[in-house]
């Protein structure tokens, strides 16, 4: 077993995919569309978001942000299994040598894109130095920047890293760096791009009536025949959960992304399928410690003591939120009954009265995305938080590229962003560890450092496991971040739909999708 394999296997064994029946999952086997692949046919599924532009650097690899899209468009390098081990797309293997530092991405051979064009080892390289442009502003360059040096020779590209990186095949399949775009059609510019996007994947785009549909047509040329089998993939987007699962109930639509429980759930119980991961982490509440009153960790801690998660769950969810107490699942080979802050009303009160004391009553405004769910989210914690005294609360609710651009710039005090992940590594050290790339919150602390770099070194699961519990005690002293909910990350489905398979954090392929017929 190589290195990334075993690392895999450590990171997926608490990440089954679960296929639920139509029984909220009670049945042995799911109540779906069985048998071979039915050709033909189009789909519609509404996403959470639509994609801004169509640029696979920018995109998010994720259910919230642009799974579908990109993975319609662009196929996939590789996606990793819950044994453990990979499937191969464009790429035929992706292995290390010594442990994590050198690596050899190998392509398939006679890959083109859709528009009949050769796809070699160059293509990557171009479209991993476009991610690691501080001016193009992807998400996905924090993974890239470990990137060092890269040598392409047709279908062959050996790449080192700074560091050993264990596991970064995991990383290359949850991340943009997935999804490779025709060089000389993103240099025609982002407007031509959108007009005309040229990837490998299953789908090539029709039309796009940006607020309105995507409309993808089948891939002739894809590599993975007979996939696609759909012949039509329709796109929407719809920030609500409860409209995208009540139009899938009425007919409006064939399948939905979710990361409600609550509505996942429920949508189970009335007849729909669902497709989820397992995950650890979850959803977070940023506490940005860059400056007041943030940079106090007791006003963090007053926070997090502050709130009762489970009365959130009440307000938000129906109280079905499967609430983190722990870092890790209990399905995760790193779990460890490390607890998480709890709520304590008392100690709270404490802080929010010590701070007063000196003159620093705790201010702040909680930032909210305009979906339904995440301002409930907010609203349930400002009211619980303005039950204290010597503390004020305020609440803005920003639209998608407004929010995210405030998140992305670190302008915000507190707001919710992403935090699952099957295994800590690279997802942890990148949003905690001092001076990473994707470090919300701007926390800065020694003993988080040196927890975070003894799990990503080690490829022992006893020192793994000792590390994280280190990294989850710390945690809940210096409280950079609040998780309220562990993620769904599901797509619920119509029962003549099969053939969604999901990967890294929710990404999601669309290639194996068919419809029943008739």
């Amino acid at each position: 077993m190589n290195a990334v394999t075993r690392w895999r296997a450590l990171a997926l064994v608490g990440s089954v995919v679960l296929v639920l029946s139509a029984c909220g999952g009670g049945g042995d086997k799911p109540d779906a569309a069985s048998g071979e692949p039915q050709a033909g046919g189009s789909l519609s599924l509404i996403q959470m978001t639509e994609a801004r532009i169509l640029d696979p650097a920018v995109m998010t690899n994720a259910l919230s942000g642009n799974t579908f899209t990109g993975n319609a468009l662009f196929g996939a390098l590789l996606t990793d299994k819950a044994d453990g081990a990979f499937d191969y797309g464009l790429a035929k293997s992706l292995e290390t040598s010594d442990g994590g530092t050198t690596w050899k991405l190998t392509l398939r051979d006679g890959l083109t894109f859709s528009d009949g064009s050769p796809l070699d080892a160059e293509d990557v390289v171009y479209n991993w130095n476009r991610i690691k442009d501080p001016q193009l502003g992807s998400g996905s360059r924090a993974i890239a920047n470990y990137i060092k040096e890269m040598k392409a020779d047709g279908q062959t590209l050996d790449f080192d890293l700074t560091e050993p990186v264990a596991n970064f095949a995991f990383a290359v399949a949850a991340q943009s760096l997935n999804w490779i775009a025709k060089p000389e059609a993103l240099e025609a510019g982002q407007a031509a791009f959108d007009k005309n996007p040229v990837g490998a994947g299953p789908f090539v785009l029709d039309s796009w009536a940006r607020g309105g549909k995507m409309v993808l047509k089948k891939n002739a040329k894809y590599f993975d025949k007979p996939r696609p089998y759909l012949d039509e993939l329709v796109l929407t987007a719809n920030g609500d959960e409860g409209q995208r699962f009540a139009t899938v109930k009425s007919g409006g639509a064939d399948a939905t992304a979710s990361n409600s429980s609550a509505h996942f759930k429920r949508g189970l119980d009335e007849g729909l399928q669902g497709l989820t991961q397992g995950l650890s982490g979850g959803t977070p509440m940023w506490l940005n410690t860059r400056f007041a009153p943030f940079d106090d960790p007791r006003a963090r801690e007053a926070v997090a003591k502050g709130i009762d998660l489970q009365a959130v769950s009440d307000a938000a969810y129906e109280g079905k939120a499967d609430i983190p107490r722990t870092l890790f699942t209990k399905k995760s080979p790193l779990y460890t009954d490390t607890p998480l802050t709890g709520y304590d009303k008392v100690a709270a009160q404490k802080l929010l009265d010590e701070l007063a004391d000196e003159g620093k009553p705790v201010k702040f405004t909680i930032t909210a995305y305009q979906t339904s769910e995440s301002r409930r989210v907010a609203e349930a914690m400002q009211a619980q938080l303005s039950a204290y005294d010597n503390i004020d609360v305020k609440l803005e609710v920003l639209d998608f590229p407004a929010a995210i651009a405030k998140g992305n710039a670190r302008e915000f005090q507190m707001m919710p962003g992403g935090a699952a992940f099957a295994d800590p590594e690279t997802l942890l050290y990148e949003v905690s560890h001092t001076g990473s790339a994707g470090n919300y919150s701007g926390i800065s602390d020694p003993q988080l450092d040196a927890a975070l770099e003894k799990g990503r070194m080690s490829s022992d699961l006893d020192e793994r496991k000792a590390a994280y519990a280190d990294y989850a005690k710390r945690l809940s002293e210096v409280n950079p971040f609040i998780l309220y909910q562990r993620n769904t990350n599901g797509v619920a489905f119509d029962k003549s739909v099969s053939g969604f398979v999901q990967y890294g954090t929710g990404a999601t392929r669309v290639d194996g999708v068919w419809k029943a017929q008739g």
